[in-house]
């Protein structure tokens, strides 16, 4: 049944793209949660618009030094994350060319900063 809903809703969607250029389907949206970061949420129907939901509007709070902690901590543990992966793409870096010395290996290292790169040598070189 489910394989037969399937059909049907991507029946719908390509023959409203035909029609009238557009997808009849739910879209996405832009929105943000409770520490303002932003993220794509998929739009449904309600029964009362969320801009005139006053429970909504009353229960959450999008703004405030309260978040400031929280938003610390979070680029904190981004930035851990892509050190650590910086620090294994060189390991691997360097364990395949001690294994295979004829091949020559490139990690990408744009999507890292070069301060992240200068303390990571200062870290090697104090090894």
């Amino acid at each position: 049944m489910e394989n037969l809903l399937d059909v049907i809703a991507e029946r719908d969607i390509a023959y409203s793209e035909l029609e009238t250029g557009e997808s009849c389907a739910p879209g996405r949206r832009w929105a943000y949660n409770e520490l303002g970061i932003g993220y794509w949420r998929k739009c449904k129907p309600y029964s009362v618009p969320l801009h005139v939901n006053t429970y909504f509007r009353g229960t959450t709070a999008l703004s405030g030094p309260w978040q400031r902690h929280y938003l610390k901590l979070r680029r904190e543990k981004l930035t851990t994350n892509r050190l650590r992966s910086l620090t294994r793409a060189i390991a691997y870096r360097d364990a395949y060319a001690k294994k295979f010395p004829n091949v020559n290996i490139d990690v990408d290292f744009k999507k890292y900063t070069t301060i992240m790169l200068d303390t990571l040598k200062k870290h090697t070189e104090q090894q």
